[in-house]
């Protein structure tokens, strides 16, 4: 014997789990092993829970009341120009900014959203957004391309969201973060699932799938094992054509462990961007959906008691005038009005810039020069172009727009002349509307 210990028999399955620490020398392989089996079965048996201990497990947590949770895998699915990228976006800014999701409450978290396609028209998406809603969308954060489920970086991702913590994680779209893998594959898939599990362990967060209906628009394209995974999936369809006759439906396909959520509808409402116009002074424009509940949401949100924006209104309505930091918390102070260092200087920020501008005309509603087909019914509401205004832009993918008729004009004379002294169209010759000449235009938009 030379006192060494011979290599452990090849059917015995436990011999290179663990090595053999050095007070494994006295033992045998045999022993060593089998040791560590115990070790193991009293661990997974600890595991073990009875009927008392499942009340220990704490319920779900909802993102959104009713509709997402987070610590869980969801997705939202729809055909190509369904406008399921505008809901998505909805369902960030509601959440990072803690505003109610047209009468569902939001837990407020960080957002954290994987633009993986479409990244030239989020800007404007997200700005239309903020001016319909009348706030920032704070507690957003975008990353402006794929980063693939399967390759090393992915566990960069994993480890960033560990460290962020967000609540919710926004995938956009399945496919982009999936190149190469075969999504009708089980297996090839259910790596993939594997892949989306570990983030959302890491994070707690609710991960959200963007993906495409296949042949069968009633079902999400692809493989089953995803949907078994699935604690939430949503389906989005539409209906119509035109800027005022489409209807979207978002749809509760599975919720796992609560009740569906039933259809809600929304319609299209058109958004132009404040302060923005195209090279020919056409303004731009973007899309948001508003709910067709009777919710009054074309209307500017009152801003939330406590932010930044509530606390300039407060200080407006008491006649402060613009002052430091210093004498406005003194002021604050003395209205009763409670504001931490960042929503205070926030605040003054809104005041600087309130003070700084002339209070702007009315836009008038440019909707009656939309012709029907400006919002197509083909097309992904993804692939955006340089220069496109959107899913339901005026005119064609070029952005230029056309239309017979002229743009709606609020009177505008001057007192005591009864004499129209506006700019005049170079085209028709019939006066401008002022909003249309503060942004340089020479011609209406129909001309």
């Amino acid at each position: 014997m030379s006192g060494t210990i011979d290599s452990a028999p090849a059917a015995d399955p436990w011999r290179n789990v663990v090595p053999l620490m050095p007070d494994d020398r006295y033992r045998t392989p045999d022993e060593a092993s089998a040791e560590h089996l115990e070790e193991r079965l009293k661990a997974l048996e600890a595991e073990l829970l009875d009927t008392d201990a499942l009340d220990n497990i704490q319920p779900l947590e909802p993102v959104i009341k009713d509709l997402l949770f987070r610590d869980t895998l969801a997705r939202i699915y729809g055909a190509s120009g369904v406008f399921k990228s505008f809901a998505t976006l909805d369902f960030a800014g509601c959440v990072g900014t803690g505003k109610d999701w047209h009468g569902r409450a939001t837990q407020r978290g960080d957002v954290v959203y994987l633009v993986a396609e479409g990244i030239r028209g989020i800007r404007k998406r997200v700005r239309a957004w903020e001016q319909h809603h009348g706030r920032k969308m704070t507690g957003v954060r975008f990353l402006p391309r794929p980063v693939q489920a399967m390759d090393p970086e992915w566990l960069v991702l994993i480890e960033l969201s560990r460290r962020l913590q967000p609540s919710l994680i926004i995938i956009d779209t399945q496919a982009r973060v999936t190149v190469g893998i075969e999504e009708n594959s089980n297996t090839e898939m259910g790596r993939v699932v594997h892949r989306m599990e570990e983030l959302r362990a890491a994070s707690g967060a609710c991960v959200l799938l963007v993906h495409h209906t296949g042949h069968d628009s009633d079902r999400s394209r692809g493989a089953t094992a995803v949907k078994g995974a699935l604690q939430t999936e949503l389906g989005v369809s539409r209906k119509g054509k035109g800027l005022h006759d489409t209807t979207i439906t978002l749809t509760t396909g599975k919720q796992k462990d609560d009740e569906e959520l039933g259809d809600v509808t929304f319609g299209i409402h058109q958004v132009l961007l404040r302060g923005e116009a195209k090279e020919d002074g056409s303004p731009v424009t973007s899309v948001v959906l508003v709910p067709l509940d009777g919710i009054p949401e074309h209307a500017p949100a009152t801003p939330d008691p406590g932010s930044a924006a509530w606390i300039a209104d407060q200080l407006d309505q008491a006649g402060v005038p613009l002052l430091g930091r210093d004498r406005t918390r003194a002021e604050c102070t003395r209205l009763g009005i409670k504001a931490r260092n960042e929503e205070l200087s926030e605040a003054i920020r809104i005041r600087k810039n309130r003070a700084s501008k002339p209070v702007p005309e009315p836009v008038p509603d440019l909707s009656p020069l939309i012709p029907e087909q400006a919002v197509p019914s083909t097309g992904t509401d993804q692939d955006e172009i340089a220069g496109q205004t959107c899913p339901g832009q005026i005119g064609d993918r070029s952005g230029t727009g056309a239309s017979s008729r002229p743009v709606p004009e609020s009177p505008s004379f001057r007192a005591g002349t009864g004499r129209d002294t506006r700019a005049q169209c170079a085209v028709c010759g019939e006066p401008l509307a002022p909003f249309l000449t503060e942004q340089g235009a020479t011609v209406h938009v129909g001309c």
